[in-house]
């Protein structure tokens, strides 16, 4: 996505901040949580898609999460065809996202980079490039595993807690990218969320596992539950207080379908801009 934007002018940083929710969609997709290990080999080439909107279903956004190998995951976020749509890929060692590259989806199935978080040594460093320069920021990360929390929990498909299988509590950092008054600090860590077994239930049709998130990330009204795939650990939803992009007030994500095949992907992708 290019974004003509003067930066030394009020009227381009408010424009930053409006259009780089966009930016921001990006780089956040392919955010991922460390050490864990990864899915199992059968749900490499399957597709999720999920609707995220507030809690009351406002401001909705679809969006589709493709494990393309075992170390490679692929997600687009959309609206309406033929507009706009963010495309984020990650690559994984470990159950960890390493490298991000952010930008958006293309007609044809091709896509635009613009944007790259990496992380290295307890650091996540991020750079987003537009034709006036490059915007930078890197954050300590003090809780590991991380996640980042605009890649709407996508990274549980390939990396989901081990603590799960055993229907155990487990924990992870938080990072975020935020876009607010200053559009060149986007990037902050929030703190360690704690999810907090609570019972199996079913859930959009399919046995999950319930859990609370709480802790310092999402502390008080900011927190609430997470369901999680009962056998291979993906998320089926999530109602949170916290919202993780400028535009929503809080949190709500939902299964919407699963699908599978590098042939079913390339025609989810090319059918947004076709006919456009």
């Amino acid at each position: 996505m290019r974004v003509d934007i003067d930066l030394g002018t009020a009227n381009g940083a408010a424009a930053l901040r409006r259009d780089g929710t966009r930016l921001a969609v990006a780089l956040a997709l392919l955010a991922a949580g460390c050490a864990y290990p990864p899915a199992p080999e059968a749900d490499v080439g399957r597709i999720y898609s999920y609707v995220r909107s507030n809690r009351d279903g406002s401001e909705a956004e679809t969006i589709h999460v493709y494990r393309a190998r075992a170390d490679l995951v692929e997600v687009t976020k959309m609206r309406e065809r033929c507009t706009n749509a963010a495309f984020v890929t990650a690559t994984l060692s470990g159950g960890e996202a390493l490298r991000l590259t952010g930008g958006r989806l293309r007609p044809g199935a091709t896509h635009e980079d613009f944007a790259e978080l990496a992380y290295r040594d307890g650091r996540i460093e991020a750079r987003v490039t537009m034709p006036q320069g490059e915007l930078r920021q890197a954050v300590e990360i003090a809780d590991r595993p991380w996640r980042l929390y605009d890649f709407d929990f996508a990274d549980f498909a390939a990396a989901p807690p081990a603590a799960v299988r055993m229907r155990r509590d487990f924990a992870f950092g938080v990072a975020l990218i935020w876009l607010g008054d200053d559009p060149a600090d986007f990037l902050r860590y929030l703190g360690r969320a704690d999810a907090h077994f609570v019972r199996a239930e079913r859930r959009e049709g399919r046995a999950a596992l319930r859990y609370q998130l709480g802790g310092p990330a999402f502390a008080g009204a900011l927190g609430g539950p997470l369901w999680l795939d009962a056998r291979n650990g993906f998320v089926v939803g999530a109602e949170l207080g916290r919202p993780n992009h400028a535009e929503y007030r809080d949190f709500k994500l939902r299964l919407t379908g699963l699908d599978r095949g590098a042939a079913a992907w390339k025609r989810l992708l090319e059918a947004h801009f076709e006919g456009c």
